[in-house]
């Protein structure tokens, strides 16, 4: 069963933009932005097949892509998947370009490295006092749900544009290999 309001948060390297103070760092996208012909195919297809079929996704969820290399084994199903790197690269392309609506990000680096890892990961984070602190899933998902929010507030309006032109997702694997990461 197939979710349709599912959104994909994607860090990458930053860049700059005259309508942002900050770097951009992170780009939040309509799952369907995968299907854009722009996207490495069927990359882009089995992606957002992962995005959207995956067990547990509701309606107007916000998965970033550290939680479904999560799900695909830590990582080890990429091969099976897709090149995440270049369907990423298209993604942030498509964005800059205008080519699909988009919510450009300057995450701050606590923020970027707690999205960056799957759930179940914990960062420690060192202060300018010398201190140090644990971080991990609670504040992930806090981060992840602030995320949420911001993009049902800007999607109260209709959902994200995904482009023109979106191709079929591809049926084939008919199951995708889900197997959350267990150490």
């Amino acid at each position: 069963m197939r979710v349709e309001d599912v959104y994909l948060l994607v860090l990458h390297e930053p860049y700059e933009s005259p309508e942002h103070p900050v770097p951009i760092n992170a780009t939040i996208v309509h799952a369907s932005t995968l299907l854009h012909p722009a996207a490495p195919q069927p990359d882009g297809g089995r992606m957002y097949r992962c995005l959207t079929e995956f067990p547990s996704r509701v309606p107007g969820c916000l998965v970033p892509l550290s939680t479904l290399t999560f799900e695909l084994d830590g990582g080890r199903l990429w091969p099976q998947i897709a090149d995440w790197e270049a369907v990423v690269a298209a993604v942030v392309s498509l964005s800059r370009a205008r080519d699909c609506h988009a919510l450009p990000l300057g995450l701050p680096t606590t923020t970027a490295a707690l999205l960056g890892v799957g759930p179940t990961t914990s960062v420690t984070l060192h202060h300018p006092d010398g201190s140090r602190s644990v971080v991990g899933g609670a504040e992930q998902q806090a981060y992840i749900q602030e995320l949420a929010e911001t993009v049902r507030s800007f999607a109260a309006s209709g959902p994200l544009w995904p482009g023109n032109g979106l191709i079929a997702a591809p049926a084939e694997p008919t199951m995708m290999p889900y197997q959350p990461y267990s150490a």
